[in-house]
């Protein structure tokens, strides 16, 4: 277990839906921000526009507010970048198509970490669309990223270059081992949430106490009042091992 005392320069957020980016990791990146200087992007892979319950509302209007309310909470948070990849909620395949968008993203950006929802649960289920957004985050970084000879088309016609990411935080795992102390950004937090009205409470308190409530689960493990937890994969991209395996 270790507590974070640094941040990276720069950081990349992969997320399946509008708002699960500030529920997962939204104090750890406000704090990098504010703290560090870390530039910030986020990758949206879906539109939401399956997330209400209100049966006049029309997708395509759903959608659109979603858009714009990912962009008023990112702008709390502090994301220098917002891109908005548009597939259906509920609709996330693990396609070439797919893999492609997040691996070009990652050349543009060119992020030390990603930041995605852990796909992997043994004693829990989670939204379909969390977990093949954060199995192809990890393969976009591991797999593809890197290596010119994935979508060559990015280099070639686009003029961008491979990129090693370094390591990836998971959000929403069983087994988190690494810690953001984000006890001074729990205000953020529930603004950044706050800014999706169409899935949250209007009641600020209703929000303080639910976030304040989750981020202090881990104060017996951690001692801090707050914070945000990740499971963390580090790639070894280049490293004699990674060149032993890959040969």
């Amino acid at each position: 277990m270790e507590i974070l005392t640094t941040a990276p320069k720069r950081a990349m957020a992969i997320t399946p839906h509008p708002d699960d980016c500030e529920g997962g990791c939204g104090g750890a990146l406000a704090k990098w921000v504010k703290e560090f200087g870390t530039i910030v992007s986020v990758v949206m892979c879906t539109n939401g526009n399956k997330g209400t319950r209100d049966r006049k509302m029309t997708s395509e209007r759903l959608a659109a507010t979603r858009e714009v309310e990912q962009q008023n909470a990112s702008n709390i948070v502090g994301v220098a970048h917002v891109v908005f990849l548009a597939h259906p909620d509920g609709g996330l395949e693990d396609t070439e198509l797919f893999r492609s968008q997040i691996t070009r993203e990652i050349r543009r950006f060119k992020p030390d970490v990603i930041l995605a929802v852990d796909p992997y649960r043994s004693t829990s289920h989670t939204h379909r669309d969390h977990r093949k957004s954060g199995q192809a985050a990890i393969d976009a970084a591991f797999t593809y990223a890197w290596s010119y000879q994935h979508f060559p088309e990015q280099l070639t016609i686009e003029g961008l270059e491979p990129h090693r990411v370094e390591q990836a935080f998971l959000w929403g795992g069983e087994d988190p081992d690494v810690f953001v102390d984000i006890s001074n950004y729990i205000d953020v937090k529930v603004d950044s949430l706050g800014a999706h009205e169409s899935q949250m409470s209007s009641d600020r308190e209703v929000r303080l106490e639910r976030v304040t409530r989750n981020s202090s689960r881990h104060k017996e493990a951690t001692g801090l009042d707050y914070a945000e937890g990740f499971r963390r994969i580090t790639f070894g991209l280049g490293s004699l091992e990674w060149q032993m395996l890959h040969r």
